[in-house]
């Protein structure tokens, strides 16, 4: 673009407001889906992570062939994950978690504070316990004084793992079983069989084909496939009938109210003691409608049978959800006692 003309637009964009200010490549990650291809893949993941793996092909026919209400996609489409999703870079950040996107700017600083947040409240030493090896493209952190690597998978996961010991004492069990609805990948999976010697038994299913074939392939891959599995949509009439937990983490907020209701129902007829919801609005549980729209669903979750428990800011300290954007909550339910 000529000098001249430039300085005009310049101008006139300032004047209604706008500043326009050039990316630089290193940037992109902060506005764009993207992962770290700094750490080499596992010995043949590339060949089996791809779209035309005989088993993504499979499941994705089977879901098709399903007339299911949770299977009328809102967020989580094909061409958003054409998009968006690496298959084997699935730890990146993408529609799972983000991860630059969610901090943008001053990333670094930003991840540091949420990090001395959670520290200040990890109860169970995760922080110490738990490993981040940044494979599958995963962004990591580090910072001096300390020599693990940190990453948004770890640090959330460590952050709502402690919330639920605090309020449901999972460590001081003998044993406990917990249904994932909305698994993604088997991030919350991995983190809770490592935290838990006492869980007995994870179970992960989504709506989602390529989560399904994703999620079996990583909870196969850190050696858990002994107490965590992936069921597909095909199966979940499979699903056991007892479960403690049942947890929803950034999944029901990407679904339609349709959906919602469905996977409520599943979790009712269950009698599912404890219920752990985070969604994306700071302080509401909305669904994402085709047409833009949001539905509240709490009163769905009352009707189903249960209380609200506990709610509060995934993060503490209310200067740093400022600072950092992040003003998600917990939303604790529990199941009512029949009287």
């Amino acid at each position: 673009m000529p000098a001249g003309l430039k300085s005009v637009v310049n101008n006139f964009l300032i004047k209604s407001g706008y500043s326009v200010k050039r990316i630089r490549e290193h940037e992109l990650k902060y506005f764009l889906s993207s992962y770290d291809k700094s750490r080499e893949l596992p010995l043949g993941a590339q060949s089996f992570l791809n779209s035309e793996n005989p088993r993504l092909q499979s499941l994705r026919a089977a879901y098709r062939g399903l007339q299911l209400p949770v299977l009328q996609h809102t967020v989580w489409r094909e061409q958003q994950l054409d998009r968006q999703l690496s298959l084997a870079w699935f730890r990146g950040d993408n529609l799972y978690v983000w991860q630059y996107r969610q901090l943008k700017s001053d990333a670094r600083l930003r991840f540091y504070l949420a990090v001395l947040d959670v520290e200040n409240r990890d109860k169970l030493d995760l922080l110490e316990r738990l490993k981040e090896d940044g494979l599958f493209g995963c962004w990591t952190f580090s910072f001096t004084g300390r020599t693990d690597l940190l990453s948004r998978d770890l640090l959330d996961s460590v952050n709502e793992i402690n919330y639920l010991d605090e309020h449901l004492h999972l460590s001081e069990r003998s044993e406990f079983k917990v249904l994932d609805i909305g698994a993604g990948y088997g991030r919350f999976a991995h983190r809770m069989c490592e935290a838990f010697p006492n869980l007995s038994a994870y179970d992960c299913i989504d709506a989602v084909p390529e989560s399904t074939f994703l999620c079996d392939y990583y909870l196969q891959f850190r050696g858990i496939g002994d107490r965590a599995r992936s069921v597909p949509l095909t199966e979940y009439q499979t699903l056991s009938q007892r479960y403690d937990l049942a947890v929803n983490i950034h999944s029901f907020s990407e679904c339609s109210y349709v959906a919602v209701r469905w996977w409520l129902e599943q979790i009712r007829s269950r009698e599912i003691e404890w219920l752990l919801i985070v969604p994306n609005d700071p302080t509401e549980l909305l669904t994402s409608e085709a047409d833009g729209t949001k539905k509240e669903f709490m009163s769905d979750v009352l009707n189903c049978g249960y209380e609200l428990w506990d709610r509060r800011p995934t993060y503490m300290n209310p200067d740093l959800r400022e600072f950092i954007g992040v003003n998600d909550h917990f939303f604790l339910f529990r199941r009512k006692v029949a009287t």
